[in-house]
């Protein structure tokens, strides 16, 4: 055959006729396709929106659980917050005097400390992400406040407890340096010693009981040394005044004893009457107690008194 023979009607495709027709079997193809095409096209859009929503409801989901963990932070915290404000350390801080420690500016600051208010929790009740950003914001913030204020209150009360044992140690050094040689036992300052080098509070604390109850020991037994040596000096001196009163005594009895006795001795001159011419001689009459029971110059009077017998 040759190339015009190739090139014959009977060359055309079966499915294109000349006159530009379709086929019968092939009449309804381009509707089906567009079709096709449509619902493809909605199946998308309808597709874009359910994804858009499932990821739109995925970040509500994860906003929502950020927030609740920031919450649940800060709950903790709280607690955290008031467990330590009632904490026995605390309370006690709390109630330490102003004379008890050292600077007394910790006691300030710790008060303040411990008047921190508690937050008011916050919620995850927002429905889209914003709103739950939001409130993730907020409980983070807010916990971390608490933390803050935990940490001062935390720092505080040791600030409080050092300075405590500053003024403790501070004041048993004064006692240790006071008590040299006012001690009935030298142990018990050196014990109170080491424990001063040690600032061991509880050691600190026996050991000046134990001075205190030394030097107490010491001035009792000085006081009833001093009281028995007052109550000797008294004794010798009532002893001495006596034997003083008694030598004195026994001195002016002696003297009353040597006295010189005075005796009256009456004298008579011999004298001579006349009488009938006569004379007669008288002789001296010297009284005695053997004569008239003369005994005494009083009785001498008497006496002298009585009538002379020739």
């Amino acid at each position: 055959m040759d190339e015009k023979d190739s090139m014959t009607p009977d060359t055309i495709p079966q499915s294109t006729p000349v006159d530009g027709t379709v086929p019968a079997g092939r009449k309804n193809r381009r509707p089906v396709v567009i079709g096709v095409a449509a619902v493809a096209a909605v199946a998308l859009v309808a597709g874009g929106v359910c994804g858009y929503r499932a990821y739109e409801n995925h970040r509500v989901s994860m906003a929502r659980q950020a927030c609740q963990s920031a919450v649940t932070d800060l709950n903790k915290a709280v607690k955290s917050y008031k467990a330590l404000l009632g904490a026995d350390a605390t309370t006690a801080a709390l109630k330490t005097d102003a004379t008890s420690v050292k600077d007394a500016k910790t006691l300030d600051t710790l008060k303040q400390a411990a008047e921190v208010e508690t937050p008011g929790m916050v919620k995850c009740d927002a429905s889209d992400k914003t709103g739950l950003d939001a409130a993730a914001a907020k409980a983070d913030k807010t916990a971390k406040g608490v933390k803050a204020a935990a940490k001062a209150l935390e720092s505080a009360v040791k600030a409080v407890e050092s300075s405590k044992l500053d003024k403790t140690v501070a004041d048993a050094d004064g006692l240790y340096k006071a008590t040299e040689g006012n001690v009935q036992d030298e142990k018990t300052r050196e014990a109170l010693k080491q424990a001063i080098a040690k600032r061991d509070a509880g050691a600190i604390a026996k050991a000046v009981k134990s001075v205190n109850d030394s030097k107490a020991a010491k001035e009792k037994a000085d006081a009833e040394a001093k009281a028995k040596a007052e109550q000797e000096a008294a004794e010798q001196e009532a002893a001495a005044q006596a034997a003083a009163e008694a030598a004195a005594a026994q001195s002016q009895t002696q003297r009353s004893y040597s006295a010189p006795r005075q005796s009256y001795t009456p004298s008579y001159s011999g004298g001579s009457t006349s009488g009938g011419g006569g004379s007669s001689s008288v002789p001296d009459f010297v009284p005695s107690s053997g004569g008239y029971g003369v005994g005494s110059a009083n009785d001498c009077d008497a006496a002298c008194r009585a009538p002379i017998q020739h």
